[in-house]
């Protein structure tokens, strides 16, 4: 079994191995590893099947902590393995945002090597990223400045730093990587700029960290967003007290919770915090986190509230949120309960005006924009004397989307086409399932493929080019700009009175077969070995792409060529309009074999968008592959990688080799999922 460690994990385990024969806490390591508790219990689950292939085990002992056990020859391997073992880390981007958090968190300069430590690089790779972001800062009027002897600083207003943060939260926070690079150095900063003018990440884990250590005596373990909420709270209380402000509550509510077990493990976790921080909690402080541990979200708890009021009245949200919305929601009884388990604490805490933050709102509404707007809705018509915050709504909103998750009958799997079925047509699919938490799978196929595929298996068809099918399409712009938006969710209503589709996963036969995998790893390192990068001046690009396929042997035919792509882009523009960057691809027998051509053009050309207007292209991502399916979907993940960086496509381009690095990221994760299915 191959398995890949990140260079976290890695060290996890050597810590593990160091203090072998004692107990060590997850609040150590966490400590050690300046992390959050919570990164290292997600870190442990993915570390236990790497363990158990040495026949390791991770004994875990309550209030004592962990330590592995197995024979010294199981722990000697062990040893040997992780110096051979290569880990997979951070990208660029991800290393970027590490660094600029850094900078935006810091008083004082930062060291360069702490810089580098940080993020697990040389002195040099750091410097190189430095410039480049130095680059990258002047549009937010930001500059770094470099002292001898004292490190690095980030000169320019604190709004700037603020705004170039939530930009960085932005555009980060959808991707998953090997790191999660974000829950560990973001979340927490985006909880709610106005109320957390700058508290300190360090403090912030801490409190977390001596959290967890308390909160595991709990029966019920909390959700993610309880444990934020609760963290913040504490942070924000402790800075109150280092100022002398306490809050103030009646009597009537300390009596009503002082026996409760909440109560208990709220005044234990107050006497370690007042050791740490110096502060003097009192009894309504006490009395403040033992409401937020009973108002808390459980991980699927059975207790259910009494009162049949407001029973009714979730059924009633349920049932209006679903003729608002026009969704239907499977499994009323566990939405039900999973939304009073929320509802009932959020109707408490805007009664005690205790506000919540939830650091993922923003990306909530972009995900399931129809959703939020229904849920938001329904709530005024059912509670109508309570104002539900939008961090509220939004997570209502993810019990609803779990509803429709979790069924699968009404489901769309959309058939998304585009001429060749490998560019475009990922950009648009990954636009259907961002923007419609209905569609549940997306097909990508070429124009060509409509014969040979039973086209009647989709629910819907949508395409990026106009179709000779007697079955209902729908055309659309490839990066779903929001008109389309609406012309899909109307086209998918239509479409309901289909029979759906009930979907199974096939993927285990073919990813168990050797032959399949040996074959995967060839033909990936082959398109991940097929990449150029070319600054050059054109004046016809068929022209030009004729002649560099035929210098590097990809076709033999340039007359064939030449027709094919011109026929292409007149059937389907390449043009990404409105963004300066055109992707010639073909999947054809012409090809030989897989070639990329990343062409920067030192002159603009103008070409022709779909929409017949003439746009002018800097870039060329040029994609070109024999009809094979392996290599198909590597170049689709590439087309998808590029939508992701169109909005800075300058800056992006000013390092094309970055693609190859995404390349190799998408191919590496898709191996290691392949490999590990053994």
């Amino acid at each position: 079994m191959a398995m890949f460690l990140s260079t976290r994990e890695k060290e996890i385990i050597e810590m593990l191995i160091k203090y072998h024969g004692q107990y060590v806490t997850i609040y150590d390591i966490a400590q050690h590893l300046a992390v959050s508790s919570r990164t290292i219990h997600r870190e442990l689950k993915s570390i236990e099947p790497f363990l158990e292939s040495f026949n390791i085990e991770l004994e875990r002992v309550t209030k004592k902590g962990l330590q592995l056990s197995g024979s010294p020859s199981a722990i000697h391997s062990l040893k040997n393995e992780l110096l051979q073992q290569v880990t997979i880390d951070l990208s660029q981007e991800e290393q970027k945002v590490i660094i600029l958090y850094a900078l935006i968190q810091a008083k004082d300069p930062i060291k360069q090597y702490s810089l580098a430590h940080e993020i697990g690089v040389s002195t040099q790779t750091l410097a190189k990223l430095l410039d480049e972001l130095d680059g990258e800062l002047v549009q937010y009027q930001l500059t770094l400045q470099k002292k001898r002897g004292e490190g690095i600083h980030l000169y320019g207003a604190e709004s700037k730093k603020r705004e170039l943060l939530s930009q960085l939260m932005v555009n980060n926070l959808n991707s998953t990587s090997v790191y999660s690079v974000i829950e560990n150095h973001f979340v927490y900063q985006s909880i709610n700029q106005t109320q957390l003018p700058m508290v300190d990440l360090d403090k912030i884990f801490q409190v977390e960290r001596i959290l967890m250590d308390h909160l595991g005596q709990l029966p019920y373990s909390l959700t993610e967003s309880s444990y934020l909420t609760l963290t913040v709270h504490i942070v924000l209380s402790i800075d109150r007290m280092l100022k002398d402000e306490y809050v103030a509550l009646n009597d009537d509510i300390y009596n009503h919770v002082k026996d409760t077990f909440e109560h208990q493990v709220a005044s234990a976790l107050a006497l370690h915090l007042e050791h740490i921080y110096g502060v003097q909690f009192n009894q309504a402080e006490i009395t403040f986190i033992t409401i937020h541990l009973r108002g808390a979200k459980r991980k699927e708890t059975t207790e259910v509230f009494k009162n049949n009021k407001d029973d009714q009245r979730i059924k009633n949200l349920i049932q209006m949120v679903s003729e608002i919305s026009q969704q239907t929601f499977k499994d009323w009884r566990t939405l039900s309960e999973g939304l009073k388990l929320h509802i009932i604490p959020a109707i408490n805490r805007l009664n005690a005006n205790i506000e919540t933050h939830n650091p993922l709102t923003e990306m909530i509404k972009h995900k399931y924009p129809r959703l939020f707007e229904s849920v938001h809705q329904g709530l005024i018509k059912t509670w109508p004397n309570f104002q539900f915050p939008e961090s509220e709504i939004a997570f209502i909103v993810l019990h609803f989307g779990g509803a429709i998750q979790k069924q699968a009958t009404s489901f769309y799997n959309v058939l998304v086409v585009c001429s060749s079925g490998i560019g475009t047509s990922r950009l648009l699919a990954t636009r259907l399932q961002q923007t419609f938490s209905e569609i549940q799978q997306t097909t990508q196929a070429s124009v060509g493929d409509l014969n040979s595929i039973d086209i009647q298996q989709y629910d819907a068809i949508i395409s990026t080019v106009n179709l000779d099918i007697s079955l209902p399409y729908l055309t659309v712009n490839p990066l779903l700009p929001d008109a389309d938006i609406n012309h899909v969710a109307a086209f998918l209503n239509m479409q309901q009175d289909k029979p759906q589709t009930q979907i199974f996963d096939d993927a285990d036969i073919t990813f168990s077969n050797p032959e399949y995998q040996l074959d995967y790893i060839r033909k990936g390192l082959e398109v991940i070995d097929s990449i150029y990068i070319d600054y050059t001046h054109i004046q016809d690009w068929i022209m030009y792409l004729t002649r560099q396929l035929f210098k590097h042997q990809i076709i033999e035919d340039k007359q064939s060529f030449a027709e094919l792509i011109k026929q292409r882009m007149d059937e389907q523009g390449f043009v990404l309009d409105p963004y300066p960057i055109a992707m010639p691809h073909l999947k054809s027998d012409l090809i030989k074999k897989p070639f990329i051509l990343v062409t920067i053009l030192e002159n603009p050309l103008l070409l022709k968008s779909n929409q017949n207007d003439k746009v002018s292209v800097t870039y060329l991502l040029n994609m070109f592959i024999p009809p094979d399916d392996i290599m198909a979907q590597l170049i689709s993940e590439l087309s998808g990688k590029i939508g992701e960086h169109l909005d800075n496509i300058d800056q992006f381009m000013q390092q094309p080799e970055q693609l190859s690095d995404l390349l190799k990221q998408s191919y590496l994760k898709a191996l290691q999922n392949q490999l590990n299915m053994e």
